[in-house]
Formats: C-alpha cells, sequence, structure tokens
C-alpha cells in the first residue's frame, strides 16, 4: 500500500510541487509558450471578439518585450535560474523534510488515538478528487504560510527580498529566488501536504487512486503553473468582485510587487485567494490597469548581480541575528 503511495506521490509531485512556482527545467520554456496563449485567450474572452493576430502579437510582445528582457533586473532572473535548475536544486533536495516520513507519522499518531477506520467506501473518481483537492489546499495554505512568514519575520525577509527586489516581471522572474528561501517554502510544503496526505489515508484507509487521482493532480498543477507564469509580466489580467476574493489574478501579485506602501504584505496566496481574504492580507485590484512600480525602495539602485542576490543577504541576515556591538568597529587608545 505504502510503495503504491509512494509511486504516485512521486510522480505527481514533480508535477505539482517543485515545477509549479520553483526551480524546474521546463517551467522556462512552458512559460513562454503557455503564457502569452493564456493571455490571448483571456482577452478575447472579455472581449467577446474572434482571435486576430494582432493581439497575438501585442500580449507576445508584452511577455517577452526588450524593454523588460533587456533591463539589468532581468539579468539576475537569469542568473539565479541556471543556479535554481541545477545546484541549488540538488541541495535543497537533499535538505527536504520527507513528506512520505511526515504522513507515516501523522497515520501512526491517528490510528493509535482513534484506531484504524473502515475506510468510507466512497467511488474512486470522488476519492481520487478529494485527494487532489485537499493536497491543493494544503500546497496553497503552505504557500501562504511561507509567504507571511517571508514578509513577517525579518530574517526570513533578507533572503525573500531577493525575489522582491526585480523592477521588471517576466516568467523567469519566477526563478528569481535566494536557495534559503525555497529551503523554508519546500519543508513548509512537506510539512502541510504530509499532515494533509496522514489525515487522508486516515480517512479513506487508503491512498490516492491511481489515475483518477493523477488526472486530476495534472490539470490542478497545469492552472497553477501558467497562473504562476503570467504573475510575473506586465499583463494587467484583473479578477474583482466575488473572483477578486476567490481567485488571486496575475494583477494581485503585481500588486504584491509594488513599492506602494499601501500594497506591502498584501495578496501573499499563490492561486486562490480565500487565505488571504480569511487572514485580512488581501488587497483586490481595480479592474483597469493600475500604474505600479516594481522593486524595493525606490530611493535605491539595486546591482542585480551575484553578490546581491546570494551573498549580501546571509551578511545581513546575520547583522539581525548577531547585532554588531557599539564601538565595536573602533580603535583602541
Amino acid at each position: 500500500m505504502w510503495d503504491h503511495l509512494n509511486s504516485v506521490w512521486d510522480l505527481s509531485g514533480r508535477i505539482v510541487h517543485f515545477a509549479l512556482t520553483r526551480p524546474s527545467e521546463s517551467t522556462p520554456l512552458a512559460a513562454i509558450i503557455l503564457v502569452p496563449i493564456a493571455a490571448l485567450l483571456y482577452y478575447a474572452a472579455r472581449s467577446g471578439r474572434q482571435l486576430r493576430r494582432f493581439r497575438f502579437v501585442r500580449v507576445w510582445h508584452v511577455v517577452l518585450s526588450r524593454r523588460y528582457l533587456g533591463h539589468r533586473s532581468h539579468v539576475l532572473d537569469v542568473l539565479l535560474m541556471a543556479g535554481n535548475i541545477s545546484i541549488f536544486a540538488i541541495i535543497i533536495g537533499q535538505a527536504t523534510l520527507s513528506m512520505t516520513a511526515v504522513s507515516a507519522a501523522i497515520l501512526d499518531l491517528l490510528i493509535g488515538v482513534f484506531g484504524t477506520t473502515g475506510g468510507t467506501g466512497l467511488g474512486h473518481a470522488f476519492v481520487g478528487s478529494v485527494w487532489a483537492l485537499s493536497l491543493f489546499l494544503a500546497y496553497e495554505l503552505a504557500y501562504w504560510i511561507d509567504h507571511y512568514l517571508s514578509h513577517s519575520v525579518p530574517v526570513l525577509w533578507e533572503f525573500h527580498k531577493v525575489h522582491h527586489s526585480a523592477e521588471v516581471l517576466s516568467p523567469l522572474t519566477n526563478f528569481r529566488v535566494h536557495p534559503v528561501d525555497s529551503l523554508v517554502f519546500v519543508n513548509i510544503v512537506a510539512i502541510c501536504n504530509g499532515v494533509t496526505t496522514g489525515v487522508l489515508h486516515w480517512v479513506f484507509n487508503a491512498g490516492p487512486v491511481g489515475l483518477d487521482f493523477l488526472n486530476y493532480t495534472v490539470l490542478i498543477g497545469l492552472a497553477v503553473t501558467v497562473f504562476s507564469q503570467l504573475q510575473h509580466t506586465h499583463i494587467w489580467i484583473s479578477f474583482t468582485g466575488l473572483a477578486g476574493r476567490l481567485i488571486l489574478s496575475p494583477a494581485h501579485h503585481q500588486i504584491h510587487h509594488s513599492v506602494d506602501p499601501a500594497h506591502y504584505n498584501r495578496n501573499l496566496g499563490n492561486l486562490i485567494a480565500i487565505f488571504d481574504w480569511a487572514f485580512g492580507t488581501l488587497h483586490v485590484p481595480a479592474k483597469q490597469r493600475q500604474k505600479l512600480v516594481f522593486g524595493l525602495d525606490p530611493r535605491q539602485a539595486p546591482k542585480h548581480d551575484l553578490n546581491e542576490g546570494l551573498v549580501q543577504p546571509f551578511v545581513d541576515a546575520a547583522r539581525l541575528v548577531v547585532p554588531e556591538q557599539p564601538g565595536a568597529g573602533a580603535k583602541a587608545t
């Protein structure tokens, strides 16, 4: 039973977990292909017009504009992408908690306290959809928790602000992530998804149901992948009203990257807005494009180099942990 759980989880995890918003060899290609198409379909549906070539060219131009891809900020995106899909991904993988181990511990705890269940007797399709939806919600909650901590805990912010130092947005900005930031993220996901898996396994007295679970997981994974890439573009796709309180549109995340103090620590979720709505961190964007400036302090000029993206966060975090003593640099007299 556990072998079946592990094999299904390993396969689906590569699609849903690390490949969604963190290092993956396939994400840059998927972003370049899927983002303009998704944006084109959105604008076509909104306007009610047929798809026209000039619209596709215009959307493609926004995604791959020289104004953005030629910006100094984009250089660091590319450099960190190269590291994140190779060296850092291996290191992070070795330092990540095992979701299977967390799940097994939770399952043993539940059995020890409540005993085993006889299962629910529900159909495979229903069970598979519950598994997929539950793990999706667990991932989304883990994303919100990680993001909230990254903005609230000063030491974690020193690493997370590498991502926020981007002054232009492109699909490759997804990779503008310090490895320490990624390490914290994947371990929080491992805990949330591991706990959820253990509870589901106890409730249904079985692992996820093969192809049903995998099919639902792939569909959710594709939706999250496209959305996470659209969020890091200058394409204004805004959900307002009830939709803006349930789903985080690309405009929601662009507001998250804004230097306007009114937008600080807002829209911390990944795809759905319910956790931001519940915890008071939601900022619903306007329907019409808002004029936003991205980055950190607009008075500073970031260098967008590897020292700023990899080394300096350690230095700044160390200063918070071990504050410099008064007069430490003064000469003895």
